[in-house]
């Protein structure tokens, strides 16, 4: 039986990136670079005001630093956000100017118009200045030069590099493609919601959680629907992902009578490996079926979830050229005593809050962790990891816990202080 680690390996090692594609620039979002943007301009492109006021030369307003009088200086030209200058500002003269306004030659020092008072059209009075030479001047360059990489290649791209890259007028990025991961459920007792359920049946939860997840993962799911618990009935349906870059299934990989799933992988593909020394999800089908990687998961909502976050989550953030592949951990303290068994990694749904008053993260289980129990799943931000070789933690140690996607540590307030 592998430990999670070596499957891991197994798993990622035959992996590359998927093909590239043009997309808009308003499509980024979320995607992948290819290869890196070089900027072709500096930005901002020219030395420009931060503020509305006036452009000076330091050396005509220094001395009101060190306590001297308020200074008068010539309102010689005026720039507008857009305009232009090239007129040199000489000795004793100043420009009217306003925020995001490229500074006139000779022009080093901008006076916020709240220290001004315009005496008439062609003269102003300084009260007083800002700390030295350069105040209020956004420097040529200093946002990104030319030359610079834009936007990092290995990372999907956030709100931020969607700005960095519009300031440099790309109107469209090349991106690897977002990987389509077919998502095929099993069992006769399983159906869509919306259906009427006869008695013992029950609802497909696992396959829209499973939908909701490749999207967070950054893929395409394509929802195939319910196999029937035979042979015939899942060659079909494994048959209709050709063309897909993953598949998934649920439930078939353990060992009761109608648990069919690694026969037919077989037929149609190969197994790598099939139980891992994890808890939940000791049962996990990892392959290739009709050549594209395969993830057979257990039927237990839980673990169901769970061996997506350690197997295919990572695979899919590979197959879209991504470096950081794993969820994030921290080091929190338990806030109970909690127990396992040996020889399995036990990954306990969790809530991490941080504690203000010991400046530290604290973490404790959502309550009973069957692996049946899906609404453990909705109540969890972090998966509490217990390793092989420990069986007991007590209240106040530190455990290792994994930050589920797209849920924040508990906070006792919003604050920002």
């Amino acid at each position: 039986m592998l430990t999670v680690e070596q499957a891991q390996i197994r798993i990622l090692e035959p992996l590359s990136p998927l093909s590239g594609e043009v997309v808009p620039l308003a499509d980024a979002f979320g995607r992948v670079l290819v290869e890196p943007v070089i900027a072709t301009r500096s930005q901002p492109p020219a030395d420009n005001s931060a503020m509305d006021g006036y452009a000076v030369k330091w050396a005509d307003v220094a001395s009101l630093i060190d306590g001297g009088g308020p200074v008068t200086l010539k309102v010689t030209q005026e720039v507008p956000a857009g305009g232009w200058s090239e007129v040199e500002l000489g000795p004793g003269e100043a420009c009217r100017i306003f925020t995001g306004a490229p500074i006139p030659p000779g022009a080093d020092h901008v006076i916020m118009q709240e220290r001004t008072e315009r005496l008439d059209d062609d003269h102003v009075r300084i009260d007083s200045t800002g700390r030295g030479p350069l105040d209020n001047v956004r420097a040529a360059g200093e946002d990104m030069k030319a030359g610079q990489p834009v936007a990092p290649i290995g990372a999907p791209l956030t709100a931020g590099h969607v700005g960095m890259l519009a300031s440099q007028g790309v109107a469209e990025v090349t991106v690897r493609r977002r990987p389509v991961v077919a998502i095929v459920s099993t069992g006769d007792e399983i159906h869509e919601p919306g259906e009427d359920l006869p008695p013992g049946h029950i609802y497909s939860s696992n396959s829209y959680a499973l939908i909701a997840m490749v999207k967070e993962a950054g893929g395409v799911p394509k929802y195939l629907g319910i196999a029937k618990d035979t042979p015939e009935a899942l060659r079909e349906i494994f048959a209709a992902t050709e063309g897909c870059d993953a598949v998934v299934s649920i439930g078939g990989v353990s060992v009761g009578d109608y648990d069919y799933v690694r026969d037919v992988l077989g037929e149609m593909g190969e197994q790598s490996f099939w139980k891992v020394a994890m808890r939940p999800g000791k049962p996990n089908a990892s392959g290739t079926i009709l050549g594209m990687p395969y993830f057979g998961l257990p039927g237990n909502p839980v673990s169901c979830m769970v061996s997506f976050l350690q197997y295919v989550r990572p695979a899919l953030r590979r197959l879209q050229g991504c470096d950081d592949l794993y969820l994030p951990t921290v080091d929190a303290v338990i806030e109970h005593d909690l127990g396992s068994k040996a020889r399995f990694l036990f990954l306990f749904r969790g809530v991490l809050r941080y504690d203000r008053d010991h400046l530290r993260w604290s973490v404790s289980t959502t309550g009973s962790q069957g692996s049946g129990l899906i609404s453990s799943m909705g109540k969890a931000n972090c998966l509490i990891a217990m390793p092989e070789d420990v069986t007991q933690v007590a209240a106040g140690d530190v455990v290792r816990v994994q930050l589920l996607p797209g849920v924040s540590a508990d906070q006792p307030e919003a604050s920002l202080r």
